[in-house]
């Protein structure tokens, strides 16, 4: 299931752990959710509940963060979203090498760029 929670504090503040390399941007995402360019989303299963910040660029939806439990089976519920919105692809950056790890699991494209690796998944 998913449901939207760009009003919810609670939910933004869920995200504030997947910020903690970068705070600055964190910030940036709290002006970006307010001011209605950046959505939160709950996506929730028996197996997993899990929070993410994105928006649409190009033809990607990119996420700004993602925080919770059960990353992986979320992440394959929101790729049948995304494909249903006729993107092509899910993108996000991280400082978090066991992160990009994680999600190769997905079959991620990985791409380093200095301590930040850039990751997409086709949809």
């Amino acid at each position: 299931m998913i449901e939207l929670v760009s009003d919810s504090p609670r939910a933004l503040a869920r995200l504030k752990v997947a910020f903690r390399a970068c705070p600055a941007e964190f910030e940036k995402l709290k002006h970006e959710v307010n001011a209605g360019r950046v959505s939160l989303y709950e996506l929730s299963d028996d197996s997993y509940r899990v929070t993410v910040a994105g928006e649409i660029i190009g033809h990607s939806y990119f996420l700004w963060g993602v925080s919770g439990r059960g990353v992986i089976p979320a992440m394959r519920e929101l790729k049948a979203y995304v494909k249903s919105a006729g993107l092509s692809s899910i993108s996000a950056e991280t400082y978090f090498p066991l992160v990009a790890r994680l999600c190769r699991r997905l079959s991620t494209e990985e791409h380093a760029c200095g301590d930040v690796t850039h990751m997409e998944m086709k949809v």
